[in-house]
Parts: structure tokens; sequence; C-alpha cells
């Protein structure tokens, strides 16, 4: 297949196309093999938090989760990039309270909530946020009931050569279909490793969630991730999400999930086809349009649900007061 130009991305105030943004995707079927692709295939990026699902595997194949009677809900939170709502918070405590987690075990560190409501109350009732508003906090209290689950001492977690790394380095070995142990890597927001990989192995990844040929207890433990993920899409973000409004409206027919610098991974189970979606430029604002374009496109939005998504998948541009000046599109002949 010869290589496709990427997508681009235009940003228009007036008539005029202000900015251009570079998008690279690719798109694999259920068991991995390359379907489409805009750009390079072979893109190196990292994934950052656009593969939290494939992150939770070792809660449930350790059976941390069964040990801690973890619910769907918390299991949908260690996918998350939680925005930091009351539910979220709820729900975090509980899974704390459950597996005996400890707010000093987490290194992730305390951030305001993303969802502006919840941090404007937090402000204004003189609340310090704590570890657990982190957007991340779900994916660190499973990693850290895992650990408890399995005897480890959690101390140290987020380093290279803790066991709970080298255990998420074989995961990721094994789903995207490359060596973790031997790719560059660095350190994400929230403290743990993130590795460099390329696009089509991300999107390869991702399709471990509807692959048939997957060993029994893998597929087992991927169709529990995925089902808590489509029963509880308010738990993957929250409320004025693209994620969470995708899965939403899509009735979980398309699961997608973000990550930092403009990325996201997605699959659409009835379909049988997995994605990985990068922004050249981190512009999250372009890898959410060729996202929007590529559910479009590949059934896991229809003309409808697309429109009825418009603030996410033809997004204006505003002015402060809230005119209407511009528009994020695909460029004609992407």
């Amino acid at each position: 297949m010869a290589s496709k130009q990427p997508l681009i991305i235009e940003v228009l105030r007036g008539s005029v196309v202000e900015s251009q943004h570079q998008v690279m995707a690719v798109v694999v079927n259920e068991v991995g093999n390359l379907v489409q692709y805009w750009g390079h295939p072979q893109y190196l990026t990292m994934p950052r938090s656009a593969i939290k699902m494939l992150q939770a595997l070792p809660l449930i194949e350790s059976g941390a989760a069964d040990k801690f009677n973890l619910e769907a809900k918390h299991i949908a939170l260690a996918c998350a990039s939680h925005r930091g709502e009351k539910d979220h918070l709820a729900a975090l405590s509980q899974w704390m309270e459950k597996a005996g987690l400890k707010e000093a075990q987490y290194v992730c560190g305390p951030h305001l909530p993303y969802d502006e409501a919840s941090a404007h109350e937090m402000i204004r009732k003189s609340q310090k946020p704590t570890v657990l508003c982190n957007n991340c906090a779900g994916k660190h209290s499973a990693i850290i009931s895992t650990c408890l689950h399995l005897g480890e001492d959690p101390t140290g977690y987020e380093k290279y050569e803790h066991s709970a790394q080298k255990r998420l380095r074989k995961v990721l070995s094994e789903t995207m279909r490359i060596d973790h142990s031997k790719v560059p890597y660095g350190v994400d927001g929230c403290g743990i490793p993130t590795y460099g990989v390329p696009l089509q192995n991300m999107a390869i990844g991702m399709s471990t969630f509807i692959n048939p040929k997957e060993a029994p207890a893998r597929k087992v433990a991927a169709e529990r991730i995925l089902h808590a993920v489509r029963s509880h899409p308010f738990y993957i973000s929250g409320s004025d999400n693209f994620a969470t409004a995708v899965i939403e409206k899509s009735q979980g027919r398309a699961v997608i999930k973000g990550g930092a610098e403009g990325v996201f991974c997605g699959v659409l189970p009835e379909k049988k086809v997995a994605f990985a979606v990068k922004a050249a430029d981190g512009a999250g604002r372009a890898a959410q349009a060729a996202t929007a374009m590529l559910l479009l496109q590949l059934g896991g939005l229809n003309e409808s649900e697309f429109k009825a998504l418009s603030k996410f998948t033809m997004s204006p541009v505003t002015n402060w007061r809230g005119d209407v000046v511009g528009q994020i599109r695909i460029a004609k002949g992407s």
C-alpha cells in the first residue's frame, strides 16, 4: 500500500485559513492487520493516556479487580482521564476504601479538576485538590491495587525497574506486538513511563479488545474492560468531553480515548476495526476533528450522531464574547 498524505485540518477565521495541522491516522482490522492510513503508519510517537484501556489489563488479569470487589465504574476509571467531578471523586474514594489504598502511595500529584465548575467550587470552598483530582488517579489506583494483591510493595511503582512497570511493559509488548524493553521512553505527566512506538502498533494494541484470536484469559479481561467503558462512559472522562460524548451518543458502537499532545485511540467493536490518530504538532483540536471524521467514515457515528456532536465534530472558532468567527474542518481532498 503506497504511503498517503497526512490529513490536513484547517482552522478558518472568516474565510481565511489561519492555521493548518497535519494528522496521521492508522486503521487496523480485528487481528491487527493494516486496513487504511493517512501519513506514515510507522510514525513514532508516545500514546500517553490514549492506551489506558491496555494499561488496565493487569488489574483484571492478576485477579486484583475481583479481590477488591471492583465495579464496572471502577474499571472504567482505571482507563480514564477523569475531569474531577463529584461522582469521579466519590467512586475513587470508594475504590481506596475497598482496596485499602492510602493517598500517600500515589505519585501522580494533585491538580485542580479539569471540570471547570468542579474546580471553581473547590476554589470557592478554599479546598485544596488531592491526588484523586489528578485525571490519572484511576490508572494509579489500578497499579497500586495490583501490587497489593500480588504481595508487592508499591513504593516506587513509577520507576522503570519496578515490578509494576515490568508488568505493564509485558502487556504492552504483547498487545502492541513490539518489545517495550527496546523502545525509547520518557516520563508521562502523571509520573510513570510512557513509550515511543509507531502509530500502527498503537492501533494494533487496541485491536486486543476485538481480536477473536486472543488467549482466553486475555480475551475475557479485554471484554470486561470494553464492557465497563461502554456501559459507564461518564467515568472515562466526564461531562462536556468528546470521548464520553462519542461513547454515549453512539451507544458504545464507538469507544475512544484521548491522550496529551494530540493522540486518540479507539475501537469499533461491531465494525471490527481499531485505530490510532496523532496530530504532528500535538494539537488536540486537530486530533479531535480527525477522529470525528474517521468515526463517521468507519461507521462508528452515523450522520445524525455526527451532527448531534457538532460542538466537537465541526468545532466553531469563537471570540471572547461567544460569537462564531470561524471553523475547524478537514481540508478538501484529505
